[in-house]
């Protein structure tokens, strides 16, 4: 038990710094989290498969907006190793309610990210 408590409080970082690294544009520091076989689902693009092609996403949004950024609501960990994080999304003027479900592999890198955009 204290291993998957371990677990997600790493994970919970990784999280952290992905969003921060994603407000900053940072798409190196990005790439570093997730695994090569990761997957992205979003509500605009649906599915997306790989590290490259979730990675040439990234840099198509960065390259389209002057300005994001995040405000981190809650993160909730499940004992199984998926974390969820709540937050406002601001890009550019437009704010946005969003959710992500984040599911690890064994190395705590990022291997799925489904991305859900509220009201």
């Amino acid at each position: 038990m204290a291993d998957l408590v371990i677990n997600n409080v790493i994970r919970s970082q990784v999280i952290e710094d992905y969003l921060d690294f994603f407000e900053n544009k940072d798409i190196d520091s990005i790439s570093i989290l997730f695994s090569a076989d990761c997957t992205l689902t979003d509500w605009n693009v649906g599915t997306i498969v790989g590290k490259q092609n979730v990675i040439n996403l990234f840099s198509e949004i960065f390259n389209s907006i002057d300005n994001i950024e995040i405000n981190i609501s809650h993160i909730h960990e499940d004992i199984g190793g998926i974390l969820v994080c709540e937050m406002v999304l601001s890009l550019d003027e437009e704010e946005l309610l969003v959710v992500d479900v984040f599911e690890f592999n064994a190395e705590d890198q990022i291997k799925v990210l489904r991305a859900y955009r509220g009201n």
